[in-house]
């Protein structure tokens, strides 16, 4: 291990002993706000290196250097980690008050979300298979024990048990490719993938091993992605999780996974677009169509915004399949913008109290600051102008049509229309429809005060200012193409 591996690796390393000292903090103080408060000291830590010294290189060299390595810092997998880390710090404020109410409040919590943290950071920055599969173990391990945290209700024990069920499928999908991977080209680091895959392009057809290995890896991406039809564990899952852990699931595994697919298709499975473009353009219209139409016919708002999330998965996905700087630098910007305003309805939902879409029944007229919030998010989410998420979706569509994807981009654009119609039916809710109850709302916890009000003021300046992330973004993933 060299100087530079320790300052290229630095994220991961304090996020991973940053864990460890988490994990005796709690143990000996018993005190889970510290541990919390720990735990924000500790991400701001792993923020450190990426924000004021973006250092890139390939991390812990394999044979001497001639085999590849292990890990590869760039650009882009700085800015990937960095608005990673950023929306992880937004996730900590949801989760004390829940948990108390729950009387689940322990330290552990916060132990957990930064190891999946470690993972995540760890995913972004791969460059081996082995690495991969590793790094996404480390990830999803500490998210099924989130999910069914709240041992005494059977709808989170059951969650937990879906989500680790499938996800061990789908962990099994990809061993089985990467063993596929190494049998046929007897490497697994991304830069001998990527020129044992050319040469065998140079020479004719990959070998039908090889495509079964590379769709097993990619299939179980899109696993971890819910992209139709791998989408089958969200709703449940959602719904039965805790909802700060939701939101979490919502957002952080999203970053890190989509960090990870673009690397894998502009990186060791350039040489077969041919193949795989065509099938994710498919499964990107698929999500967009499930999620949306799916979401319009939800009473319970977290299956209704895990529809949603499949619908906005999709239109990230259209920006992964045209497979450009532009495409690359939208879905990062899109996951970005997603993630701040799924954050912020998930912290609106836990501040109303409302499980189904009646309990949101004149809203407007109970809290009306709450609605403004819902309101703001909703049209952002459904894509209306000047908000972010227009920006956003006009970033991975105009990317699209730059590819020759006009069809693709022509069913987005279709795909948000009918994506509308869902955010429009929950204002008219809100807004329109007579309460059940005048009782007002109970009184907002600060800390979802805080996640809202981050959330609204995001969408609002990244719909009017989107160059303040997108000039970032573009320049990150024009270095990996």
């Amino acid at each position: 291990m060299t100087h530079l591996d320790i300052l290229l690796t630095t994220p991961l390393l304090v996020l991973g002993i940053g864990s460890l000292f988490l994990l005796m903090l709690g143990a000996f103080s018993n005190n889970a706000r510290l541990t919390g408060i720990g735990a924000a000291v500790v991400i701001l830590a792993a923020m450190v290196q990426p924000l004021l010294q973006p250092v890139s290189g390939p991390v812990f060299a394999i044979d001497g250097g001639a085999g590849g390595h292990l890990m590869q810092v760039s650009p882009f997998t700085n800015i990937a980690t960095l608005i990673l880390l950023g929306i992880a710090l937004l996730c900590l404020p949801l989760i004390e008050n829940y948990f108390k109410a729950a009387k689940a409040y322990k330290p552990e919590v916060y132990v957990l979300v930064v190891l999946a943290l470690a993972g995540m950071v760890a995913l972004i920055t791969s460059a081996h298979l082995l690495t991969l599969y590793v790094a996404l173990e480390l990830m999803s391990f500490p998210i099924y024990i989130l999910t069914a945290f709240l041992r005494d209700d059977a709808k989170s024990s059951e969650a937990g048990l879906k989500y680790y069920v499938l996800g061990s499928m789908a962990s099994g999908l990809m061993l089985y490719g990467i063993s596929l991977i190494y049998a046929g080209l007897g490497t697994l680091s991304f830069t001998g993938v990527f020129t044992a895959l050319n040469n065998a392009a140079a020479t004719g057809e990959a070998a039908p091993m090889l495509l079964v290995g590379t769709t097993l890896i990619l299939v179980a991406s899109l696993f971890k992605l819910s992209v139709a039809p791998f989408h089958m564990w969200t709703p449940d899952v959602y719904e039965g999780a805790p909802t700060p852990v939701t939101a979490i699931m919502g957002s952080l595994p999203k970053i890190a996974a989509v960090a990870l697919l673009i690397r894998l298709l502009a990186g060791p499975f350039d040489s077969l677009e041919g193949y795989w473009q065509p099938a994710l353009g498919w499964l990107a219209i698929a999500s967009m169509l499930v999620g949306a139409s799916l979401a319009i016919v939800q009473t319970n708002l977290k299956r209704l915004l895990a529809f949603s999330t499949i619908a906005n998965i999709g239109f990230i996905m259209v920006g992964i399949v045209a497979a450009n700087p532009q495409g690359a630098s939208g879905a990062l910007l899109y996951l970005g913008i997603y993630a701040f305003t799924t954050l912020g309805l998930f912290a609106a939902l836990m501040a109303s109290g409302a499980q189904t879409v009646n309990d949101l029944k004149g809203l407007a007229t109970r809290n009306k600051g709450l609605a403004a919030t819902f309101l703001l998010l909703l049209f952002s989410l459904a894509g209306i102008p000047p908000l972010a998420g227009f920006m956003a979706k006009f970033a991975v569509f105009t990317a699209a049509v730059q590819a020759g994807l006009v069809p693709l981009a022509i069913a987005g654009v279709l795909s948000s229309v009918l994506a509308l119609f869902y955010s429009l039916w929950l204002i008219k809710v809100m807004v329109f429809d007579t309460p059940d109850t005048l009782t007002p709302t109970p009184k907002i916890p600060q800390g979802l005060n805080i996640v809202m009000f981050v959330s609204c003021i995001a969408t609002l300046i990244l719909g009017i200012f989107p160059n303040m992330l997108g000039n970032l973004t573009l320049a990150a993933a024009t270095a990996i193409f």
